[in-house]
């Protein structure tokens, strides 16, 4: 029994030796990681007194570069402001202009088309083959005219017929009217031979009606459009023959106007303007549309004009400027006083510079709202009174504020 406690007992004391082996072999690992990377091996994340000294140095050595740095920068600033300083501001040369006043009309510009007063696309009614041809291409033609004449051999020979039926006819009634005199015939007769004598001469009319419509000709005095007709070419119904443009003294000019401006009156005047001629003419509103259009929600009108000296064609496209509202006193510049940016037009007013300044004058940013052009100036709506100084020539060197030494020239003085 004691040899097997013996027994039992060694086991369990080299068991116990191994476990201390291995908390030894762990403790001595820890205190190597631990002086590894820089911890007290007694105490976890204590730093030691002298690691704390390194870091402070570190960061006052930093602090001080720091300094130096933006002190060397700042007499670097303070040397280049004090040699801006030493150059005398800039002065700009510009030309005057005094804005000047006159009397503006509001317009609207529309485009406007030519409209011939008489003005009609022919066509054939009845097909057929062409036979004679009477006018040329681009031709200038006379009422009455023969334009084209189609083959009408078959329709001259159903019209011969039907004379010679509604002559039997008509000799038929004689005859009956002869018997009816004499006691010989009686009335019923007499009736059906009229009724038969009408129906021939009816049919000599319809078929003399289809000849004279084979022959087309000039409603009036016109001017005939380009055509490709050729003797001997079939036509069906309603090919277009040609198209004719009245010969007269005037023309309409129609010309729409959104409907909040449609205020337009009969006989009134608007001045319509071409690129064929530099010089304006008048036309006389004669009527305007009983309806506003659904689409663009505009007004049509219509304008008649003397086209004896001018000689514009049918189609051409003119401009037209409509008066709006009543006349006003508008401020003129010239156009190269007008600046243009993504905010719109501006100019540079003149305004008297401090005491002691190198020129009289410094020049000041304004915003102005712009009209039409009338020339070589510009009409300012708002934004500018008359009499004030404003840069023309050279304004586009100033910047707001900019001093500047300002020449009337004489061609341009508005006084």
């Amino acid at each position: 029994m004691q040899v097997g406690e013996a027994s039992f007992t060694k086991p369990a004391k080299s068991v116990k030796q191994n476990t201390l082996s291995a908390t030894r072999v762990l403790a001595v690992h820890r205190i190597r990681t631990a002086s590894t990377f820089g911890f007290d091996p007694g105490a976890e994340y204590h730093r030691s007194p002298m690691k704390v000294r390194r870091w402070l140095v570190v960061i006052v050595a930093c602090a001080s570069v720091a300094a130096g740095l933006s002190y060397f920068k700042y007499q670097q600033i303070q040397a280049g402001i004090a040699f801006a300083a030493a150059f005398p501001e800039r002065v700009e040369a510009v030309e005057l202009f005094i804005a000047i006043e006159e009397l503006w009309q509001p317009k609207m510009s529309v485009t406007a088309e030519v409209v011939a007063i008489r003005n009609v696309e022919l066509s054939n009614e009845l097909a057929g083959r062409i036979v004679e041809i009477g006018f040329g291409p681009g031709a200038t033609v006379a009422a009455g005219q023969v334009l084209i004449r189609l083959d009408t051999s078959e329709e001259r020979a159903q019209l011969a017929a039907a004379r010679a039926e509604a002559e039997l006819a008509r000799l038929a009634l004689q005859r009956n009217q002869k018997l009816i005199l004499s006691g010989a015939a009686a009335e019923e007769a007499r009736d059906r031979a009229r009724a038969e004598y009408d129906a021939a001469r009816a049919e000599v009319s319809r078929l003399k009606a289809i000849v004279d419509k084979q022959t087309l000709r000039a409603p009036f005095d016109a001017h005939a459009g380009l055509h490709e007709l050729e003797v001997g070419q079939f036509l069906n119904s309603g090919a277009v023959i040609t198209r004719l443009i009245g010969i007269d003294d005037n023309i309409w000019i129609d010309f729409t106007l959104p409907q909040q401006n449609a205020n337009l009156d009969r006989q009134e005047t608007v001045m319509v303007n071409t690129s064929k001629h530099s010089t304006p003419f008048e036309a006389r509103i004669i009527a305007r549309n009983a309806f506003v259009n659904e689409d663009s929600r505009s007004v049509r009108f219509r304008a008649l004009a003397d086209n004896t000296a001018i000689g514009l064609y049918a189609g051409t496209l003119v401009t037209v400027e409509v008066p709006l509202g009543a006349t006003q006193i508008a401020t003129l510049v010239p156009i190269t006083a007008v600046r243009r940016d993504a905010f719109g037009a501006n100019i540079y007013v003149l305004r008297p510079a401090e005491e002691g300044a190198r020129a009289v004058e410094r020049a000041e940013r304004r915003s102005v709202e712009l009209g039409p052009q009338r020339g070589d100036l510009l009409v300012i709506t708002s934004g500018l009174r008359p009499g004030e100084r404003v840069a023309a020539d050279g304004a586009f060197k100033l910047r707001d504020g900019v001093l500047v030494d300002a020449k009337q020239n004489i061609a341009t003085r508005s006084d």
